[in-house]
């Protein structure tokens, strides 16, 4: 009886202080700290073990200057902070500095670094789906609705039941 009455102390322990320690911890980078990339550097995709609430990125250049990016934006239920930028062109370090607010309402900033190089064979992945078209699926749905609507509405069409 006490061995059960001790695992349910430290279940209930467990379980009550696990959300307090939950921060939200980088899972993977792209690009990774350390990696040396050629070819398009366009995006910085941040993910996270747990969802945050907000989050921004910052890139600095060779020289620490500041380079220009899009508005951060969360993705993927909050797991992800993604930003895009006009491809780098000029070879060096480049350093991103990162903050995130964990739901936990904690912040958390981080920095790595990357080099890019153009004669590298290494290419940038995404962590997330990059807009590479219409969302045909978005487009199939508008088309049913109207179809659907103009079949209801269309002239000359009985609605009185025989």
């Amino acid at each position: 009886m006490r061995v059960l009455f001790a695992c349910l102390v430290v279940a209930v322990v467990g379980l009550s202080i696990s959300p307090l320690m939950a921060h939200s911890e980088v899972f993977e980078r792209a690009p990774a700290s350390g990696q040396v990339l050629g070819g398009t550097v366009d995006h910085i995709d941040i993910s996270f073990w747990a969802p945050v609430a907000s989050g921004e990125i910052l890139l600095a250049g060779p020289d620490d200057r500041p380079i220009s990016v899009g508005e951060t934006t969360l993705l993927s239920n909050g797991r992800v902070v993604t930003t895009d930028f006009e491809a780098l062109v000029e070879p060096g370090r480049y350093v991103v500095t990162h903050t995130e607010l964990a739901d936990d309402g904690d912040i958390q900033t981080a920095s790595f670094a990357f080099t890019f190089d153009p004669e590298s064979d290494a290419r940038l992945t995404s962590l997330v789906a990059r807009d590479d078209g219409p969302n045909w699926v978005l487009l199939g749905g508008v088309t049913g609705v109207i179809l659907l609507l103009a079949g209801f509405f269309w002239p000359g069409r009985s609605r009185k039941a025989s």
